[in-house]
């Protein structure tokens, strides 16, 4: 009889979980995208500031947390209100952020699904009991 598939061997913690996103996506494609990293870094600020993950460089959290800042702020080099060029700006310095800080995007993400999968097995466990 076959062992347990990957899926459960990830499950159960017994394969590393980091690789798993790089790997699912497509060679040479940007499996999370400017949107996904937006909410990412996001969650990342939120985590940081309430002592939640702290595996990551103050300088990486200030990169983030200006982008954020400037991404949120109505006062711009090219306006909003310009079709189309308003955000333009605003992708080039979330971009910009998001190249400096991309490993510690990679590290919280997979805090992120690590905790996840704690989550589920207590409640899995607390269930069952």
């Amino acid at each position: 009889m076959a062992g347990p598939s990957r899926a459960r061997q990830y499950l159960r913690g017994e394969r590393d979980v980091r690789g798993l996103a790089a790997a699912a996506a497509p060679a040479g494609q940007d499996s999370h995208g400017l949107f996904a990293d937006l909410a990412a870094s996001w969650r990342l600020a939120r985590a940081y500031l309430r002592g939640d993950y702290r595996a990551v460089r103050l300088r990486s959290v200030l990169a983030v947390l200006g982008g954020l800042l400037y991404f949120l702020s109505p006062v711009d080099l090219i306006p909003d209100v310009i079709a189309l060029l308003g955000l333009t700006d605003d992708a080039i310095v979330l971009s910009l952020v998001f190249g400096v800080v991309r490993q510690e995007l990679a590290g919280f993400r997979a805090w992120e699904f690590e905790s996840s999968q704690l989550d589920v097995t207590v409640l899995s466990t607390v269930r069952e009991g």
